[in-house]
C-alpha cells in the first residue's frame, strides 16, 4: 500500500513538471514585466469620470496658477473630471509624499518636481508608479530626447524643456563691464563670498544645475567654486537676495521669481554664460497607491498629447517637450533653437556617477567642504 502511494506521489511529481515546462513563462526564470501602453483609454476614461477628480502636487514654476487654470478649465470640460492643484516649494512635495505613504493617508496622485527626492527619497521605496500614458509612447515627436529619462522603469518625464539662464545680475551693483560673460570668471578672487546659490544637494535649482553642468566642468572646478558662493536653502532665495542688493550674482537661479522680479521693475536681469545654458529636470511623476488611478493616468495621457501640450506650455510660458507645439508664446530670445548648446541634467546616462551619487558629491562639496 505505501509503496503504491509513494508511486502516484511520483506519477503527480512528473505531470506537474510537465505542465510547468510546457507553460509559457512558467518553471523559468522571467525577465521584466513588458511596459506596454496603458488601455482600452475609453474604459480608463469611463473609471476616471466616477472617481471626479484627481490631485496634482506642483512645484512652484513646473506648473504656474495660469497653468493650472486653463488645463483644468479645459480637462474638466472634456473629460468632465476635476483638478485639484497644490502649489508647494520643490524640496516640500517629497516630504509630503513620504508622509502620505508611510501613513497610508493618500492624498496625491501626480507630483510635478525636480528628480532629486524623487531619485533618493521615493523610488528607492517604490512609492512611483510607471507612467504607460500611449501619448508618451509616440515617436519622433519629441524636442527634447529622450522626453524619459528612466526608460526601463518609465516613472519619469520631462514636463518642458526649460533652457534656464545661469546668472541672474543686480544691474546696480554689477555694470555690463564687470559682468561674468562664462563660468571660468566666477573663480576670479573678486567673487570671494559675493555669489548666493541654493543648496545643490536638495531639489530646486541649485541641484538641477550641479547634475547638468558636473560633468562638464569638473570636481576641481567645483572645489573651488565652492571658496566663491553662499549657500541659501530655498530656491527663491537667491533671486531675493540679489533684488535686495545683498549679493551682486546669483547662480542657478529660481526662473520665475526672478521674472516676476523684473517685472516689478526690481534692477535684476538673467545672462548665460559663453558655455550654454543648462536645462534642470522639471518633471512629472504617478505616484504609487494613487487615491485616484484612473483620473491620474487620463490626465498623463491627455497632458503629453499635443492638445495638452498646446494648452499647458503657452500658459505656462514654457518650452514644450513636443517638436510639434510652436514656440511663437515666447520672445526670440527665449525660444529653443535647433542644435542650440545646452548642458541636460539627465538621469538616464548611467556614466559615473550617477545622480545620487551626484548629489552626495554635491554635498560634500558645498556643504561639508571637502
Amino acid at each position: 500500500m505505501k509503496r503504491a502511494i509513494r508511486g502516484i506521489r511520483f506519477c503527480l511529481t512528473v505531470l506537474v513538471l510537465i505542465v510547468t515546462c510546457s507553460v509559457p513563462g512558467v518553471g523559468a526564470e522571467r525577465g521584466p514585466t513588458p511596459l506596454v501602453p496603458w488601455g482600452p483609454m475609453g474604459e480608463i476614461e469611463a473609471a476616471a469620470r466616477k472617481e471626479g477628480k484627481l490631485v496634482i502636487y506642483a512645484a512652484a514654476g513646473h506648473a504656474d496658477r495660469e497653468a493650472q487654470v486653463a488645463m483644468g478649465k479645459r480637462f474638466q470640460e472634456k473629460y468632465g473630471v476635476a483638478i485639484e492643484w497644490t502649489t508647494l516649494n520643490a524640496q516640500d512635495i517629497v516630504p509630503r509624499v513620504l508622509a502620505e505613504q508611510r501613513t497610508r493617508q493618500y492624498i496625491a496622485d501626480i507630483t510635478m518636481s525636480g528628480i532629486a527626492g524623487h531619485y533618493t527619497e521615493l523610488k528607492p521605496r517604490g512609492y512611483v508608479a510607471p507612467i504607460l500614458a500611449p501619448t508618451t509612447f509616440e515617436k519622433g515627436v519629441w524636442r527634447l530626447d529622450p522626453a524619459i529619462i528612466f526608460p526601463k522603469e518609465r516613472d519619469w518625464f520631462y514636463i518642458n524643456m526649460p533652457l534656464n539662464p545661469t546668472f541672474f545680475i543686480n544691474t546696480q551693483l554689477l555694470p555690463p563691464a564687470q559682468e561674468p560673460k562664462n563660468y571660468q570668471d566666477l573663480l576670479d578672487p573678486k567673487w570671494k563670498q559675493k555669489i548666493v546659490l541654493q543648496n545643490p544637494s536638495v531639489g530646486g535649482r541649485g541641484s538641477g544645475w550641479f547634475r547638468a553642468v558636473y560633468k562638464e566642468l569638473g570636481l576641481d572646478y567645483m572645489k573651488a567654486l565652492t571658496r566663491q558662493v553662499v549657500i541659501v536653502a530655498n530656491t527663491n532665495d537667491s533671486v531675493d537676495a540679489v533684488a535686495r542688493g545683498q549679493y551682486p550674482l546669483a547662480l542657478a537661479p529660481a526662473t520665475n521669481r526672478g521674472s516676476q522680479l523684473i517685472n516689478e521693475g526690481a534692477p535684476v536681469k538673467f545672462a548665460h554664460p559663453a558655455e550654454g545654458s543648462h536645462i534642470t529636470t522639471n518633471g512629472v511623476c504617478l505616484i504609487a497607491n494613487s487615491p485616484h488611478p484612473n483620473a491620474a493616468r487620463l490626465f498623463l495621457d491627455w497632458f503629453f498629447s499635443r492638445e495638452g501640450q498646446m494648452i499647458y506650455a503657452p500658459n505656462n510660458s514654457s518650452i514644450s517637450v513636443r517638436k510639434d507645439v510652436p514656440q511663437d508664446y515666447l520672445p526670440p530670445g527665449e525660444r529653443y533653437g535647433e542644435g542650440q548648446k545646452f548642458f541636460a541634467a539627465d538621469a538616464a546616462d548611467q556614466t559615473p556617477p550617477r545622480p545620487e551619487e551626484l548629489l552626495k558629491l554635491a554635498r560634500q562639496i558645498f556643504i561639508e567642504r571637502k
